[in-house]
């Protein structure tokens, strides 16, 4: 993704930056004394599905996973406050 210019979100190893409520919220205000905490700690990548052979038998296994708590939440806010982006 790094190659193409788009870092993905919260991968510091490629460039990536953290997602911060403030670059989205135009009201957004920190309480004095307070650090703003990422709305995702971590890389934001995430296999919902995955669909593969069993490796004995070759019938597909499909393999699902909700989103988590922060990832969530993050998508969340991005629908309602960067909505002329297309998000999923």
């Amino acid at each position: 993704m790094k190659h193409w210019g788009l870092p993905i979100c919260g991968d510091r190893v490629y460039g990536g930056r953290p997602l911060l409520l403030s670059e989205l919220k135009d009201e957004y205000r920190l309480k004095p004394g307070k650090v703003e905490r990422p709305l995702i700690a971590t890389t934001a990548l995430h296999a919902e599905e995955l669909t593969v052979p069993h490796p004995v038998t070759g019938a597909e296994v499909k393999i699902t996973a909700p989103w988590p708590k922060d990832f969530a939440v993050a998508v969340k806010n991005l629908r309602r406050h960067a909505p002329g982006i297309p998000w999923s």
